[in-house]
């Protein structure tokens, strides 16, 4: 199986992270550096090898902890770093609780910072960020206008001219889980009607498999996921394959989720949880795809992919 030729991945990078982390310069104090990196639970690509990520901290005993961090994946004569940044959340609403994923909307600096539904709790809203610099300032707080529970895969394309908003569900054990789409307007935030098709992932499967633990766009429409085993215990061990399941493109005066059969697997990282997939155009007419893992004992990573290589 071979990939698109718009798609080109290089070798894999190891992002080490500095002891001494900038602050966040909005708003709240940041929180306070940390020796290691968070767990990455979503990612987005910003600008050069700056990528924004989140965190999937709990209201209830974790407020202390990072919620969105900026992280810079090391390039030629730069250092990685990870640097928290403080956040300014709504007045009389709780910090972020569980976010598992962002995504950035297309061509702005705009981006949509979710909040997983964590097991069909209450915690459903999804923040419409600006991110200028180091500068993050949430715009409007909105809640989950469907029922979502443990929502870990979420991206906007444009399509035609219009905004889509993508997310899909972990269903954790599961043998397939629905990738949702629906049209995206902003100011305020609101989706469409929305319409789905059922993902199922090839590998891992059975039980403590989560056939979509990341989702993302490229510019052209193509659609990445991200699938991981977690057994339910913070020392793994753990395995994540990474996907081109498809692409969204313009149908009936809106657009569709077209699905790959099969879909292409592009890695498989054993002893790694992916949960966050970004893209970054190589200056080549192609794009670097790029993960973040949470790998919960043994905290966080961003990697870029290898080539990709044969299924097992």
């Amino acid at each position: 199986m071979t990939l698109p030729p718009r798609l080109r991945v290089h070798g894999a990078v190891a992002l080490l992270v500095l002891a001494g982390c900038g602050p966040g310069l909005v708003g709240a104090p940041a929180p306070a550096p940390r020796a290691g990196p968070a767990d990455v639970s979503g990612l987005a690509w910003v600008a050069g090898d700056v990528f924004l990520a989140v965190h999937d901290a709990k209201a209830d005993g974790e407020a202390a902890l990072p919620r969105v961090s900026l992280m810079t994946a090391p390039g030629p004569g730069t250092p990685a770093h990870w640097t928290p940044l403080g956040v300014d959340w709504p007045a009389g609403d709780p910090v972020s609780h569980d976010l598992e994923s962002v995504a950035r909307v297309p061509g702005t600096d705009l981006y949509l910072l979710a909040e997983s539904g964590d097991g069909g709790s209450a915690h459903r809203r999804i923040f419409v960020a600006e991110l200028s610099g180091t500068a993050l300032t949430l715009r409007e707080p909105a809640s989950w206008p469907v029922p979502v529970s443990d929502v870990e895969g979420t991206a906007v394309a444009r399509v035609g001219g219009g905004l889509y908003f993508l997310f899909a569900e972990r269903a954790h054990g599961a043998p397939e889980t629905r990738v949702v789409w629906a049209p995206l307007t902003l100011d305020p935030f609101a989706l469409g009607e929305p319409r789905e098709v059922s993902f199922s992932s090839p590998w891992p499967t059975g039980p403590g498999a989560r056939p979509i633990s990341a989702l993302e766009v490229d510019g052209d429409g193509h659609v990445y996921a991200a699938s991981a085993y977690d057994p339910d215990r913070d020392e793994g061990p753990f395995r994540s394959a990474v996907w081109r399941i498809g692409r969204i493109v313009p149908a009936g005066g809106g657009a569709e989720v077209a699905l790959s059969d099969p879909p292409v697997r592009l890695a498989t990282l054993d002893g790694l949880k992916v949960e966050a997939v970004a893209v970054r155009p190589d200056g080549a007419g192609g794009v670097e795809v790029f993960v973040g893992t949470d790998d919960e004992a043994y905290g966080g990573a961003l990697r870029l992919l290898p080539e990709p290589h044969p299924s097992p």
